[in-house]
């Protein structure tokens, strides 16, 4: 199949596919020392200014290279707005202190961004605001004495960053994470304030996190809500199984992190084998599993639309099969005369980096009901099995009935279908967080309706026929709500997905040609084909800390292509006739689509 694909160098001209864009322009982040890249490295010694095991880079960084992105602090010329120390919309900083007292709050981050960018946010940048725990840490000391005010802070404060979230969103925002805080009471920090001390931060930070949830559900903007107090409680309930030795002391021992290097490490490799770098802050190895979690997130919900695209490819490919049988049931069968044909096919599909091997059955039976028409039903199955780019795979089970009509008059053929189809899905998706490797099950049921048309005029040239074709072929793809399960009982990375509905309205012409040679008819074709709806394919989902559903870009699927088409059909006797087909798409950059099929038609 692949030589076939070498063919899009002779006449890739004839296909515009544009080339594959980035998922975001930029990466725009707000918050405190959690996704601070650096801003105070500048006047600190070399290999520090992190808040991290010096000199790894924290997540967003991370994140940013999985994107494609380099990340630098805002006050450097970047575009991380985070500053250690920071709180929502008051100062001074945390801790009260050079350089962290006057560290700009979250309000003011935004305010700065928007000032820099004309008062709008790019609507295409990924942003991500990540804030509240140093507002914790201020109102702490006085939270059991004074429970009132405590919770009347963590209330102001909560809304406070919705309302910046909320203020980005009306600017022109579109993709937004918002973090809830960990779980301070389970930090080396919460752990030296004694029991009842951590378990007051604990309740202190769920408390701000419930209030931040209702504060955001009340703005009414769609927000990516990532959970950083559920997956920290998951590392530290079995950190072996993520790659840590250690989840409850400071890599650092008594060294800040803001200035520790590997000389303070308190044995070799903790920056990879410990959870926390000092009190609060992450190792290098846990921002590097803060990036995954984050980017499984942003990238789940494309590879859920497949689900949805794949039964476009496998309808595309009945089609042909449906169009080429009435063809021969045109040619070849007598008046009153009736045939019965099944085919077997394998192919190879590459879409958007996702790589499957389908195959598919067929079998049918048709009548020619007048001296130019024939009337036919088929019953296929199709099974595919595609593998994710990043890990994990689904599978999916078709079973479709249709029926077609087909009439020819001189060189002029006219050609219709009706197909529906039951789908059948199974998926696992591979979430990797450090060593850990989480499957997320789902289960969800599909259905496809399709109706092609199809028009063709053959041009007699002694034994040579060549002529145009043309086709129109409309399809409604829905795939249920499904809710993914973790392998593990975890709930963190878990997704929620909505209701699906892949419309597509391929609109093809092209040239075709057969020659009669005896017993044997070789054939070919070049068809150019535009999806009127390829773009508008939209997913949304939900992450396990909202129901709120979100909308994602779905795959990245070509609104043009071409494909090149060869087969040869031979007579076998008594009128049986049999037929090896290949088609491959050719002009896609984000499209493969290579098959191999072979037919047996037999009259009864």
């Amino acid at each position: 199949m692949s030589g076939l694909r070498l063919l899009s160098a002779a006449i890739g001209a004839l296909c515009c596919a544009s080339a594959q864009a980035a998922d975001y322009s930029n990466a725009i982040f707000f918050g405190d020392s959690l996704s601070d890249a650096g801003s105070y490295a500048p006047a600190l010694p070399p290999g520090t200014g992190r808040f991290t095991t010096n000199p790894g880079p924290v997540w967003t960084e991370a994140l940013g290279s999985r994107l494609g992105l380099t990340i630098t602090p805002a006050n450097q010329g970047g575009t991380d707005h985070a500053m250690g120390g920071a709180r929502v919309s008051q100062q001074p900083g945390v801790p009260d202190a050079p350089p962290t007292d006057n560290a700009i709050p979250v309000t003011g981050q935004v305010a700065n961004y928007l000032t820099a960018n004309g008062g709008a946010s790019d609507p295409d940048a990924l942003y991500s605001v990540w804030a509240g725990a140093n507002d914790i840490f201020t109102i702490a000391p006085t939270a059991a004495s004074d429970p009132a005010a405590a919770q009347a802070h963590l209330q102001t404060t909560a809304a406070e960053l919705a309302t910046e979230v909320a203020r980005l969103a009306a600017t022109g925002a579109r993709h937004i994470i918002v973090w809830n805080v960990p779980d301070i009471g389970a930090s080396p920090f919460g752990a030296s304030q004694g029991t009842a001390g951590a378990a007051g931060l604990t309740e202190l930070s769920a408390g701000y996190n419930q209030l931040l949830g209702v504060s955001l559900a009340a703005s009414g903007v769609p927000v990516i809500r990532l959970d950083s107090f559920g997956l920290l409680r998951e590392v530290q309930s079995d950190p072996a199984r993520y790659g840590f030795a250690d989840a409850g002391l400071p890599a650092c021992g008594t060294t800040p992190s803001l200035l520790c290097t590997a000389a303070d490490l308190v044995v070799p490799g903790a920056d990879q084998s410990f959870v926390f770098a000092d009190g609060v802050h992450p190792t290098t190895a846990a921002h590097a599993l803060l990036a995954e979690y984050a980017a499984s997130v942003l990238a789940a919900p494309a590879l859920a639309s497949q689900l949805a695209e794949v039964p476009v490819r496998s309808q595309v490919a009945l089609s042909r099969r449906l169009w080429q049988t009435t063809e021969l049931a045109l040619s070849t069968s007598a008046p009153d005369g009736n045939g019965a044909w099944a085919s077997i096919e394998g192919s190879e599909i590459e879409l958007d980096g996702t790589e499957a091997s389908p195959w598919g059955l067929a079998i049918g039976v048709d009548r020619r009901i007048a001296a130019h028409t024939v009337l036919g039903v088929a019953l296929s199955f199709e099974r595919s099995d595609p593998d994710w780019p990043d890990g994990g795979s689904f599978e999916a089970r078709e079973i479709a009935l249709s029926t077609y009509l087909g009439w020819r008059q001189g060189g002029l053929s006219v050609g219709a279908h009706l197909s529906l189809a039951s789908i059948d899905y199974d998926t696992e998706r591979l979430v990797r967080l450090g060593d850990a490797r989480r499957i997320l099950k789902g289960d969800p049921d599909g259905e496809r309706a399709a109706l092609g048309i199809q028009a063709s005029y053959a041009i007699d040239a002694g034994s040579v026929h060549h002529g145009p074709l043309f086709s129109a072929l409309l399809q409604e793809v829905s795939v249920k709500s499904f809710a993914e399960r973790a392998n593990d009982g975890s709930t963190s990375t878990s997704m929620t997905y909505d209701k699906q509905r892949r419309s597509a309205a391929l609109l093809s012409a092209g040239w075709q040609a057969f020659v009669r040679a005896g017993r044997w008819t070789p054939y070919g074709s070049i068809v150019l084909s535009h999806d009127a709806d390829g773009s508008s394919h939209r997913i949304k989902a939900a992450t396990s800390l909202s129901p709120q559903m979100i909308e994602f870009d779905a795959a990245t699927t070509p609104d043009d292509y071409a494909t090149a088409n060869l087969g040869i059909v031979g007579e076998l006797g008594a009128g049986a006739l049999i037929g090896v087909d290949l088609s491959s798409v050719i002009g896609s950059d984000e499209l493969d689509d290579s098959r191999l099929s072979l037919s047996l038609r037999m009259p009864f």
